[in-house]
């Protein structure tokens, strides 16, 4: 069902500056920008194997800090089926993201922690 933790999420009210710093002193590569209308972009930082994507504050309504871990799957619906099979409540159905051919569904952990089935179809 799950293929790997594709990416991990930080809520930023700086999106540029945190670029800086993930780029210049941590060494993480910009890999994808998603223009936001409103706000500043959605960023994807390269770090190995795992993406760090960071979102905007004022677009997410929320505090700063973490936002979700993110799981790559091959089919969204097929794997949000496979966790309600075993009696795991989504917190949002399989949706399409409106950009990137990306699909999400998204639940909660153990303990809370917000987590994501992600598919990509490009």
């Amino acid at each position: 069902m799950i293929s790997k933790i594709h990416k991990i999420a930080l809520v930023t009210g700086d999106v540029e500056g945190s670029i800086r710093f993930y780029t210049q002193i941590l060494g993480l590569e910009v890999i994808e920008r998603f223009p936001n209308e409103d706000d500043e972009d959605f960023v994807f930082l390269k770090s190995g194997d795992i993406i760090l994507e960071l979102m905007p504050q004022k677009t997410m309504e929320t505090t700063e800090g973490f936002h979700h871990i993110s799981f790559r799957v091959e089919s969204v619906d097929e794997a949000a089926q496979g966790l309600k099979d075993q009696s795991i409540t989504l917190d949002q159905e399989p949706f399409d993201a409106g950009v990137g051919g990306i699909r999400l569904a998204f639940f909660k952990g153990p303990t809370g922690e917000r987590l994501k089935l992600f598919e990509r179809n490009t």
